[in-house]
């Protein structure tokens, strides 16, 4: 009953939205937004970003309509000159909410007049009925944080003069924008410097009907989005803001959001009063693994842009104030990239973070622990096999011993770093023998077997005469890992790679 009735207010409120913009004329369809430029690039010209058509609204403001292969189609995409021009110029990625569009923030939030007064670029692209996840629609998949993590950032690069250090890298959102913000710098705590959510969902596995809803109406079916909350709970937790905190370790962040009712009204918003629930939980997890951020409840406030609107001002005028504190040699430093230890929670099976390539083969999905990383080695929790690729952190040329410690047994042996200073790794995790090939309920108990098995690898130097002419070349001792079976049985999928995360979530 409490689905149906969050399910039917929620198609209700997006419906009033939509009207609302198509009866302003200033929100048009789809097909209407594109349907000017013909028919969709096909054959070679479909495999790469391109600009289909770009216009000058005013002194600052761009428009431009891009092709994109990640979602098969064109979109659009709003452009803000810096207020404050420089050599270079430090970027915000603005993302509208859902029912609104690349317009939105122009349009309805003011974001031309408030950045009259900053150095920032800001990029406001599309993101369709406002998902910011990859979503099966049809035949077709919509992959929404390819398109804004990897394709817009390669249209800026292409087309404006831009800072590309982290702390030059924002970015912010309001309602599903927020929430695809703070997701993007969890994926991605290398890549920005501040992360800020207006009237948010942060914890996803709270907001199920809303993100379904979302889903739906970008024409997918229901559940399709993240699947099953029960059964495949790790996918929503691979895309959830709150799992994923511990990623925002040493970000800008800043959230808010209304209470839900203004001043003498006896109305009450209650998505807003949902969303502000969430942001005293989204702070309290944040409180508990000692991330300092910003959070600020409103003590009125509705889910509308009148709300937003304040939110980004008040957001431009602090990240105003720490320009003015900080002196130019105070910006956030990356140590991590020069082999300082991190950890890093995800739910994808190949990433790069601070230089490091992981691959993982799989059967299911499952979020996987990539613990204290640096030069002296690493671990992994999880199941399946890995394949772990250094950044250049070593001597090239030089011999290291590595040894592996596992729940398929420990394993030492020596290797030589390549000519760009890396070490590569290959070895088995957790369970992989125990994995069924056809899921179903009779193999249900496999589903979270191995799943706290840690894989540990440790990196030393090897002794100098380790390698003398004429003696047997430890070069030609192979990996373990790499003369056992071919066979890629992988495993189980797991809800955490920490047991406060797992807590957390048994509260729901």
């Amino acid at each position: 009953m409490r689905r149906s009735l969050i399910i039917a207010m929620g198609a209700r409120a997006i419906r009033t939205l939509t009207a609302a913009r198509s009866h302003r004329g200033r929100y048009p369809a789809r097909d209407q937004t594109t349907s000017f430029l013909g028919p969709e690039p096909r054959g070679k010209d479909a495999r790469t970003w391109h600009i289909r058509d770009k216009r000058k609204l005013s002194p600052r403001l761009r428009e431009f309509f891009l092709y994109s292969p990640a979602l098969g189609r064109t979109v659009g995409v709003r452009v803000l000159l810096p207020g404050i021009p420089a050599e270079v110029s430090p970027v915000i990625h603005l993302f509208h909410g859902g029912g609104d569009d690349f317009r939105s923030w122009t349009d309805f939030g003011s974001a031309e007049e408030l950045t009259l007064d900053s150095p920032y670029l800001v990029v406001m692209p599309d993101g369709g009925a406002g998902t910011y996840s990859r979503l099966a629609v049809g035949s077709k998949v919509h992959d929404w944080p390819r398109f804004h993590t990897e394709e817009i950032p390669a249209f800026l690069k292409a087309n404006f003069s831009v800072d590309w250090a982290p702390a030059s890298q924002l970015v912010a959102g309001l309602s599903m924008g927020g929430y695809g913000a703070m997701k993007y710098a969890a994926w991605h705590p290398d890549r920005y410097g501040s992360a800020a959510a207006f009237s948010s969902p942060l914890d996803p596995l709270s907001t199920v009907p809303a993100f379904d809803i979302i889903a739906m109406r970008e024409g997918a079916r229901s559940l399709s989005l993240f699947g099953d909350p029960a059964l495949d709970r790790s996918e929503w937790l691979a895309n959830s803001p709150y799992a994923l905190a511990e990623n925002l370790r040493g970000l800008d962040l800043w959230f808010s959001a209304g209470s839900g009712s203004l001043e003498g009204a006896k109305d009450r918003d209650l998505l807003e009063s949902m969303i502000s629930s969430q942001g005293e939980r989204f702070s309290a997890r944040l409180n508990s693994l000692g991330i300092r951020h910003s959070w600020f409840p409103r003590t009125s406030g509705l889910h509308n842009w009148t709300s937003w609107e304040r939110e980004l001002g008040a957001w431009l005028k602090t990240l105003s104030r720490r320009r003015n504190y900080a002196s130019s040699d105070r910006r956030r430093t990356d140590r991590v990239a020069d082999g300082g230890q991190f950890t890093f929670l995800t739910g994808h099976a190949l990433f790069d973070i601070h230089g490091w390539r992981v691959e993982i083969s799989r059967r299911r999905a499952q979020v996987v622990r990539f613990d204290a990383v640096s030069a002296a080695g690493f671990s992994l929790t999880g199941t399946g096999s890995f394949r772990v690729r250094t950044p250049g952190l070593f001597d090239p040329g030089r011999r290291y011993d590595i040894s592996v410690s596992g729940p398929s047994g420990d394993n030492a042996y020596q290797q030589k770093a390549d000519k760009k200073g890396r070490l590569t790794f290959t070895g088995r995790l957790a369970a992989a023998m125990h994995d069924p090939i056809i899921p179903g309920k009779r193999t249900a108990h496999f589903a979270t077997l191995g799943q706290d098995e840690v894989t540990t690898v440790r990196i030393a130097s090897a002794p100098v005469d380790a390698a003398v002419d004429g003696e047997r070349s430890t070069a030609d001792v192979p990996d373990p890992s790499q003369t056992e079976s071919t066979d890629d049985p992988t495993g189980v999928y797991i809800e955490s790679g920490r047991e406060s995360t797992a807590a957390d979530s048994s509260e729901r």
